[in-house]
């Protein structure tokens, strides 16, 4: 397999950084990628932690028993450049880098970032200042959180999910993918960009908007509950009552 196709399809996955709390951004990718079924290897690495999800946990990417597809760097910009180093001497295809703070910073940014391509060598990188990727043909998910959820956009990212998820499910079924199907999974695209405009545009919108639209992709997915509270804001969900 050549680096772009092992990038897309790895069979073994290294993850820089990678914290023991899923919650945290540094937790997320071992977890998504075991909470959507990655058949392939996957090498947590953090030299203070013995496991991750009962994944043994490696000190350092010399310490692992084979050489991964893909590196998920976790690092700031700084230590980045080390990890990535360290990959490219393993003969890792590639790395994904999501630390920010290179060219889009300025002069220092920019010394960084050239750094970053000289540590690669021959290596591929993707990124940095990337969210990663998600193949959904094969449920691989190369990513430690969605867009949405990363500028606090919870229920609209709820919605994004359901859509993925009946994408994949009609990746594995092409034949549910009805008319009636992938006009729903377009009524919830135009609903869910036109909710982003009005929110970039500043006007006040609630997320509860978009549940009927939600309600139909829930629908396709063969979810057996569907409530509006679902997409309520979660300091809403939450709230004590006024007395």
């Amino acid at each position: 397999m050549d680096a772009i196709s092992r990038l897309l399809q790895p069979r073994s996955v290294a993850v820089i950084g990678a914290s023991a709390d899923a919650s945290k951004t540094a937790g997320r990718p071992v977890a998504f990628l075991r909470k959507h079924g990655f058949s392939g290897d996957i090498y947590p690495v953090n030299p203070r932690v013995d496991s991750i999800d009962g994944l043994r946990c490696y000190p350092d990417v010399a310490s692992l028993p084979a050489v991964p597809d893909v590196g998920i760097v976790l690092l700031g910009a700084e230590r980045a450049c080390l990890a990535v180093r360290d990959l490219a001497a393993r003969g890792t295809a590639a790395a994904i880098v999501l630390a920010s703070g290179y060219t889009e910073t300025g002069e220092e940014g920019a010394r960084r970032q050239a750094q970053l391509v000289e540590a690669a060598g021959s290596m591929r990188i993707l990124g940095p200042n990337t969210i990663g990727l998600v193949n959904l043909t094969d449920n691989i998910v190369l990513s430690a959180s969605g867009a949405l959820e990363m500028v606090g956009m919870a229920s609209p990212a709820l919605v994004l999910r359901s859509m993925e998820s009946a994408v994949q499910k009609f990746v594995q079924r092409p034949e549910l993918c009805t008319d009636d199907a992938a006009g729903a999974l377009e009524r919830a695209s135009f609903a869910l960009s036109e909710y982003l405009e009005s929110v970039l545009a500043g006007k006040v919108v609630s997320p509860v908007s978009l549940f009927p639209q939600y309600r139909d992709i829930q629908a396709l997915t063969g979810a057996d509950r569907v409530h509006p509270a679902d997409l309520w804001p979660v300091e809403r969900r939450f709230r004590e009552p006024d007395i």
